[in-house]
């Protein structure tokens, strides 16, 4: 299976990791920050499991977190 082109060999061998992307012929590596490089990683969200919660909002599924009265 063929990943995006590669920007330091050139090569269709660049693949998608869970950090960003990676070169499997070169192992050139290109690192994705969480957040677009903002603070961190946010809480884990209990309904997707991801850690994208930030103010109270799950940025990977859309859940909303509130206390109701």
């Amino acid at each position: 299976m063929a990943g995006k082109m590669c920007p330091n060999c050139g090569k269709m061998t660049f693949h998608k990791t869970p950090k960003g992307r990676k070169c499997s012929r070169c192992d050139f590596e290109m690192i994705v920050p969480p957040n677009e490089g903002k603070v961190g990683r946010g809480s884990q969200c209990s309904n997707c499991g991801e850690y994208k919660v930030r103010n109270n909002k799950c940025g990977g599924c859309g859940a909303v977190y509130k206390v109701s009265q």
